[in-house]
């Protein structure tokens, strides 16, 4: 039920949806990749490749109406009815230089790629076929230099892209929701993404001491973004459009050195972003920039390889700044206490349990939440070189998970309450490939597969 209001706040009219769809989609596709490499000096070589990939999609949408003659939703909708094959493919060439040195390495190459799309919508409304052909070349390269052989620094570049979808580029409105009207943009260009990583890793084994530090930049070429265009109603028209200007920064960081005092280790983590989105609000264009700060710190302490002991702690801040209106600026946090615990008892049993507390603040009244959430697990080892493990695991035993969520979108912010499971028991069994146990306990972690 939609109620219009004029700016005078008196009831203008009423409009209501009374519908049921049936939605079924089928996708395939395929994706094959051949590599050549040939030797080019001492200790470098030369990298061709080929690939090929395909992605098709089916989606049927049929949608009913409400007969109240016979009480059933029985009335073809042909305008929010429609039919729509996608296929998307690629072909890509690519050449690549590769030098392995004792202290560095290095590579750098350049890929060809065509991208084609096809769609075919049938409608109520209106059919229509698009087809669209993207052609690029899309650079690499990646450097790493080793100061040590626990020391070393990675840079890596990569170019992609992203193509436009058929529903963003088809010209058929969608009036499923009459007050958020969509219709595609047939002129649409595909995305071009630049995106440069840097990776240090810094240990010291001999002394119980770390430092890792990874940087993420990208920046969008032709992004493709709403332009909504909202009536004196409230009626709202959104198109897809290209812009530049689109970036995000993300860093993390994470120090580790030992306690000696108490025999423990400290680790203190950070993460920090930094990004940059753009809407249109009625023609006017909207720079909406997100900044986050996350640090955290743990101490872990193992006793005599039997209990293990750790406590974290942990702050997110969150802050929204809007160019167009400055009223929906915003910032919020979230702060995460735990303690975790580990027993190695006799005859190979285990016991384990954690607990967080979760406390969400500045958000909207009701979605401001403290929550708890107790887990814990008892496990056995048993078969040769103890390869198999059976769990019981009891997940939030205090059944009161909740889970809060803020959304800073272009013109509004939601914060959001999702309903999820909340107490339950799960009980499993692992196998180990290897010689290693399928659980090593208290201090000695492993990889396992899980069946």
């Amino acid at each position: 039920m939609n109620q219009f209001y004029n700016r005078s706040g008196i009831l203008v009219k009423t409009d209501s949806i009374n519908q049921h769809s049936d939605f079924e989609t089928e996708v395939r596709g395929y994706n094959t990749r051949a590599v050549y490499t040939e030797p080019l000096f001492k200790r470098s070589l030369l990298e061709f490749s080929a690939s090929k990939s395909e992605s098709r999609s089916v989606s049927d949408k049929v949608t009913y109406d409400y007969d109240p003659n016979s009480g059933k939703h029985d009335i073809v909708n042909p305008q929010l009815t429609n039919n729509y094959e996608n296929v998307y493919g690629t072909t890509t060439a690519g050449i690549r230089i590769r030098t392995q040195k004792k202290k560095y390495n290095y590579s750098f190459g350049l890929t060809w790629q065509n991208a084609d799309l096809k769609g075919t919508i049938t409608s109520g409304i209106k059919d229509s076929v698009i087809t669209k052909s993207f052609y690029n070349l899309l650079p690499n390269a990646r450097v790493q230099y080793n100061f040590t052989r626990f020391k070393n620094l990675q840079l890596d570049y990569r170019a992609s892209t992203n193509q436009p979808s058929v529903t963003q580029l088809q010209p058929i409105p969608d009036i499923s929701d009459p007050i958020n009207v969509k219709i595609g943009n047939p002129n649409l260009k595909q995305e071009f993404t630049h995106r440069v990583n840097v990776n240090y890793t810094g240990m010291n084994p001999f002394r119980n001491k770390s430092f890792f530090w990874f940087s993420s930049y990208s920046f969008t070429n032709n992004k493709i973004v709403n332009y909504d265009v909202t009536d004196s109603f409230g009626k709202k028209l959104t198109t897809p459009v290209n812009v530049d200007g689109v970036y995000n920064l993300n860093n993390d960081i994470s120090i580790g050195w030992p306690l000696r005092f108490i025999k423990a280790t400290l680790n203190f983590n950070t993460g920090l972003g930094y990004s940059k989105s753009i809407q249109f609000i009625n023609t006017i264009r909207n720079n909406i920039h997100n900044a986050n700060i996350g640090p955290s710190i743990e101490i872990s302490k193992s006793f005599k390889n039997k209990f293990d002991l750790t406590l974290n702690g942990g702050i997110t801040y969150n802050k929204a700044k809007y160019s167009l209106e400055s009223s929906l600026n915003n910032n919020y946090l979230t702060q995460d206490y735990g303690i975790d615990a580990g027993w190695q008892l006799p005859k190979n049993f285990y016991l384990s349990t954690d607990f967080t507390y979760t406390i969400s603040s500045k958000r909207a009244d009701g979605f401001n939440a403290k929550v708890p959430l107790w887990n814990a697990s008892f496990s056995k080892l048993f078969l040769k070189y103890n390869r198999g493990e059976l769990k019981i695991t009891a997940h939030d035993l205090l059944n009161e998970n909740e889970a809060i969520v803020r959304y800073t979108n272009s013109n509004y912010i939601e914060d959001q309450s999702n309903r999820v499971l909340k107490s339950f028991y799960l009980l499993s069994f692992t196998y180990s490939l290897n010689k290693m146990s399928a659980n090593a306990g208290p201090g000695r972690g492993n990889v396992i597969i899980r069946r």
